[in-house]
């Protein structure tokens, strides 16, 4: 499987409280995530080296708050001088209960940082070969079906691990993109970060797509032998979503499918 080449990634500044210490943290650390658009789900995001670091303060540095040089009057002179002693007092418990944040950041925020991302990448690619042509809603619905798989017990518990299920055996893949050499043809900067908003979006359940607890979907060209086997939930798109049958439910199944 070829690799597939790294594209800009949209600062998580746009989805993360910049505020917080630990989203500021978790934005600079992105940047420095290698993209891993060409990984199978054992290969992932495992170097932590100097460049994450190095990221980390020169985003820190950038932070500097700017200095006021704009005149200070009468008024706000005679202010700073009353509540001077008080000012210093609040600066300095804002500092300790940062410093107090900053001590509990361990190795475990980066690889989870990491593990976020390598899974935001994985939707991605999900999106982008399987409903890139197709509108939001057809994209959040292929989404939606990833994310109802991790929930399943009947699949892996990590958006990677059900979407590369199936890549590297004989019997296929669970998704199509994975094992018949389209991932060859590399995405368009345009459409990836289209599907990448979307997996963004999707990820963060802001999604308000219907499609029930749907776990598999095809388009609407074919009728593969599995469809009689599930119940429709929806047709979004250029694809018909279907979701498994309770045991009552697929008794009523096997049953029409005998008088039939």
């Amino acid at each position: 499987m070829a690799k597939l080449r790294s594209y800009r990634q949209p600062k998580w500044r746009a989805i993360l409280r910049p505020e917080t210490g630990l989203a500021v943290l978790a934005a600079s650390l992105t940047l420095a995530l290698p993209m891993m658009l060409g990984m199978t789900a054992q290969r992932g995001a495992e170097q932590l080296d100097n460049t994450i670091w190095k990221a980390f303060a020169q985003e820190f540095l950038q932070e500097t708050p700017k200095l006021d040089t704009s005149p200070i009057t009468s008024d706000a002179l005679a202010y700073a001088q009353v509540f001077a002693v008080d000012g210093k007092k609040a600066a300095m418990q804002q500092d300790l209960q940062i410093m107090a944040s900053l001590e509990t950041f361990t190795k475990a925020h980066i690889e989870k940082a990491a593990t976020q991302e390598k899974a935001l990448n994985c939707m991605s690619m999900a999106i982008y070969y399987e409903a890139r042509s197709e509108s939001v809603s057809g994209q959040l619905a292929v989404a939606q079906v990833v994310l109802n798989r991790v929930k399943h017990r009947a699949y892996p518990d990590n958006i990677c691990d059900v979407v590369f299920e199936g890549s590297t055996r004989a019997t296929g893949c669970q998704f199509t993109f994975t094992c018949d050499g389209s991932m060859r043809a590399l995405p368009r900067q345009t459409g990836w970060d289209r599907s990448r908003k979307a997996a963004i979006h999707a990820m963060l359940g802001m999604s308000d797509v219907t499609i029930g607890r749907a776990t598999h979907y095809h388009t609407v060209e074919v009728k593969p032998y599995w469809s009689s086997t599930l119940l429709r939930t929806a047709n979004i798109g250029m694809h018909v979503f279907y979701r498994f049958p309770s045991r009552r439910e697929k008794a009523l199944l096997m049953d029409a499918a005998y008088k039939s």
